[in-house]
C-alpha cells in the first residue's frame, strides 16, 4: 500500500500522512501498521501482501532486518549472530524455500564448547568426554545422569533445577549453567526454567544419550543440521522485504509518540517531526514490550507499567574479525562459557557457506553478551576489540599478526531476560494492553518471548490469516 505526501499539518506543525483509502488494498481489510522493521515486522508485512491487506511498515534505521541481518567487508559476508534457520514448521519452511529457491541449503556443520582447556564436541560424545574428563569422571557423568532420571520428575523452580534434574550436578554446571548465567547475565538460580524450552530446544537426555552411548547415531539438537542460505541469513528478511511493495516500508522513522481517539491509536508520531494516521486499521507493534509500555504511559494502569519495569534485555557486543587463512576449525559454533573471557559463542561464517569469505581468507563473528552499563559494555570499540583477539589468542584460535581489520556492532535488546519472575510480568503486560482496542504485539522483543526466525514466521502467518475475513493466507501460495 502506498502511503502519500503530507496532506495537511496539525496545530503542533507536525506533517501528517494517511493510510491509503479503500483503493489502496484488498477490499474491506482494514489496513495494518506495523512498528519495527527486523524479521518479525517484515514477516508480518510479508503475509499481509500475500493476503492482499494494505501494508505500511516504520523501521527506526534505514536498514531493514533487525537482527536478522547480513552485513559486508569487503569480499566478506557475515551475519548479525550465529544463527540458523531450523526446518520445524513445514508450511514456514516451504514459505522460505519458495522466497529463496536454491539458495537455502541444508548444513550439517559441528559445534563445540570450550570446557577445562579443551574444545569438546556439543553436545558431548563418549570421546569428548574421555579426552576432557578422563575415563573414570565420564563414568561418573553417566552415572549422575542415571541417578537424575532414577529420581523421578520434580518439580523446578528454577533452570538450575531442571538442568540439574535432567543432566546430574556436574555435566549441567559444566555444558549448560556456566554458559546460560553468562549470555543471560543472571545466576542459573534465578533463571526460569524456560531458558530450556526456549534455547536448548532438541538437548534432552534422550539426544544427550543417543549420542554418548551410540556414536554412530546424531540424534536431532539445535546444534548439528540445519537450513542457511548460500548468501548469508540475511537474506530471508531481504527476501521478506522485497515481496513488499517497496513504498509500504519506510526506514529512518523512529516512533516518538502515539496519539489516540478514545481506546484507539489514532496516529504515530516520529522523531522526525511527521506522523502517520492509522485509520480504522490495527497497529502491530515488534518495538521492545518495556519501550511500547512507555509510549502508551498513563493509558495503562499503574501496576502494568510497574511490571514492565522489572523486565531486562540482554544486549550483544558483535565483533568481526577478518583473517589472512584459509580456515581456523570446521565448526558451525564455539561455546565458551568460562566467566573470565567475555566472549560467549564465536562462528566462523565460511563453515556455513562458502560464499560467505574469498578464498585464502576466512573470517570470524564474535559475540559478548552485556547489560548497559556493564564494564564490557562501556569498553570503547578498541579495547573492545583488543580484549576479543586477546581473549581468542590466548585458547589458541587467533594469532593477532593474521587479523586483517575488523568491524564492530552493538545488538540492542538481542535476548529477553527470563527471570524467575518474567512470565507473571509479562502475563500482566500482554493483558492490560487489550485496554488500546487496534493494537497487537508481535516478535521476540514485542512479546518477550525468546523464539527462532520459524516461531516468528509461523505467529505473523497466524496473525495475519486471523485478519482476513476468512483466513485465506494459510492457503494461498507464496
Amino acid at each position: 500500500m502506498a502511503i502519500g505526501p503530507a496532506a495537511r499539518g496539525d496545530a503542533t506543525g507536525e506533517a501528517r500522512e494517511r493510510h491509503g483509502g479503500p483503493g489502496s488494498g484488498g477490499a474491506g481489510v482494514a489496513p495494518l501498521t506495523i512498528l519495527g522493521g527486523g524479521p518479525a515486522g517484515l514477516a508480518l508485512a510479508y503475509y499481509a501482501t500475500r493476503a492482499d491487506i494494505p501494508v505500511a511498515l516504520y523501521e527506526k534505521s534505514t536498514r531493514f532486518g533487525g537482527l536478522c541481518s547480513t552485513f559486508r567487508c569487503g569480499e566478506h559476508l557475515y551475519d548479525s549472530g550465529a544463527h540458523r534457520f531450523h526446518d520445524r514448521d513445514p508450511e514456514v519452511t516451504r514459505d522460505v524455500r519458495a522466497l529463496l529457491g536454491d539458495e537455502l541449503l541444508r548444513i550439517s556443520a559441528p559445534s563445540q564448547i570450550y570446557e577445562r582447556g579443551r574444545f569438546v564436541d556439543f553436545p558431548p560424545t563418549p570421546l569428548g568426554l574421555i579426552l576432557s574428563n578422563g575415563l573414570r569422571d565420564a563414568g561418573k557423568l553417566a552415572g549422575e545422569i542415571i541417578s537424575a532420571r532414577l529420581a523421578g520428575k520434580r518439580h523446578c523452580e528454577s533452570f538450575a533445577d531442571f538442568a540439574v534434574s535432567q543432566f546430574g550436578p556436574s555435566l549441567a554446571r559444566r555444558f549448560l549453567l556456566d554458559y546460560s548465567e553468562k549470555l543471560w547475565g543472571l545466576p542459573a538460580v534465578q533463571l526460569s526454567p524456560d531458558v530450556a524450552t526456549r534455547r536448548l530446544q532438541g538437548m534432552t537426555v534422550r539426544s544427550l544419550l543417543v549420542e554418548m552411548l551410540l556414536p554412530g547415531r546424531k540424534a536431532k539438537h539445535i546444534d548439528g543440521e540445519f537450513l542457511y542460505p548460500r548468501g548469508g541469513y540475511g537474506r530471508i528478511t531481504d527476501a521478506l522485504a522485497a515481496a513488499v511493495p517497496e513504498d509500504s516500508l519506510h526506514g529512518g522513522r523512529q516512533v516518538s509518540r502515539l496519539d489516540f481517539a478514545g481506546d484507539r491509536v489514532r496516529s504515530i508520531c516520529f522523531g522526525d517531526g511527521t506522523s502517520v494516521e492509522v485509520g480504522d486499521g490495527r497497529v502491530a507493534s515488534t518495538l521492545p514490550l518495556t519501550r511500547l509500555v512507555e509510549l502508551l504511559g498513563d493509558r495503562l494502569p499503574q501496576h502494568v507499567r510497574e511490571e514492565a519495569g522489572k523486565l531486562r534485555f540482554r544486549h550483544i557486543r558483535l565483533l568481526f574479525l577478518r583473517l589472512a587463512q584459509p580456515t581456523v576449525t570446521p565448526n558451525a559454533s564455539i561455546y565458551i562459557p568460562d566467566a573470565r573471557f567475555c566472549v560467549s559463542r564465536l562462528y566462523e561464517p565460511r563453515n556455513r557457506s562458502a560464499a560467505m569469505a574469498p578464498v585464502g581468507e576466512t573470517s570470524l563473528v564474535v559475540e559478548a553478551p552485556c547489560f548497559a552499563g556493564d564494564p564490557v559494555q562501556l569498553l570503547s570499540d578498541e579495547a573492545f576489540a583488543a580484549r576479543v583477539i586477546d581473549e581468542l589468542s590466548s585458547i589458541g584460535l587467533v594469532q593477532p599478526s593474521r587479523v586483517v581489520e575488523w568491524r564492530h556492532h552493538f545488538l540492542a535488546n538481542a535476548y529477553p531476560v527470563y527471570s524467575l519472575d518474567y512470565t507473571r510480568s509479562v502475563q500482566i503486560i500482554l493483558a492490560g494492553l487489550p485496554a488500546i482496542a487496534n493494537l497487537d504485539t508481535a516478535g521476540r522483543s514485542g512479546r518477550f518471548f525468546y523464539g527462532h526466525l520459524h516461531d516468528q514466521m509461523r505467529f505473523a502467518k497466524d496473525y495475519v490469516a486471523a485478519l482476513t475475513p476468512v483466513g485465506a493466507i494459510a492457503s494461498q501460495p507464496a
